[in-house]
């Protein structure tokens, strides 16, 4: 077993800071030319409010120019990551935009975990496991208007912090024979293609396991 270091977190929050950051100038500068200064505050809060989704991706494009792309940098990377060329691989980024991935190289097994690499031998895995999670999910129904419309405010945000747990609960765990670092895990997500992902590599866990695929020991 081989533990590394690896450097492939996204830093998108930067880029949409300074994505924010240049909305409330733009303002600042049209309000200005404008006269309008008592606009400055609502104009701003509508700008987030309805381009987020524009924000978000200028973001993405911003911390991708400041900083690189780890999603474009990781295949370049195969050469010095693994012994050779991947058989099998899945790499994506977390919720925390760090590049999760899962490798089999014909030879050794290999998670991605939060800026950790490891190389296992099959010997070196003691269980494995994985989950796709569903949230409990908050509905609140009304007879008026008005309340039917605080109760999905308030089930949106209810329901906020389980949808996020369950897509940075949901994957693949090992446990292995290391003291310091016993726990590794690739995060699937909750996309369309996160079961699969899964059940494809519970597949090649039972083939190492019978010995239909080779695998070190």
């Amino acid at each position: 077993m081989k533990i590394r270091d690896v450097s492939l977190h996204f830093d998108r929050m930067t880029g949409v800071m300074m994505a924010y950051i240049g909305t409330f100038a733009i303002c600042v500068i049209v309000c200005a030319v404008m006269g309008e200064y008592s606009l400055l505050l609502g104009y701003f809060l509508v700008t987030c409010l309805t381009l987020f989704q524009i924000q978000a991706w200028l973001g993405k494009l911003i911390a991708r120019k400041m900083f690189g792309d780890p999603m474009a940098a990781f295949p370049k990377m195969y050469g010095e990551l693994f012994a050779h060329p991947p058989v099998q691989i899945d790499y994506r980024l977390d919720f925390d935009n760090y590049l999760t991935a899962i490798c089999y190289d014909g030879e050794f097994l290999y998670i991605v975990d939060k800026n950790k690499m490891v190389t296992l031998k099959w010997s070196d895995v003691r269980s494995w496991s994985w989950e796709i999670i569903d949230p409990a999910v908050q509905v609140t129904t009304a007879n008026t208007p008005g309340l039917a419309v605080q109760g999905a405010v308030n089930d949106a945000w209810a329901n906020l912090g389980p949808r996020v747990n369950a897509i940075k609960s949901s994957g693949i765990r090992l446990t292995v024979k290391d003291i310091n670092h016993p726990q590794w895990f690739y995060n699937t997500g909750k996309d369309k293609k996160a079961e699969a992902v899964c059940r494809k590599w519970e597949e090649i866990f039972r083939q190492f396991s019978d010995g239909s695929l080779k695998i070190a020991a």
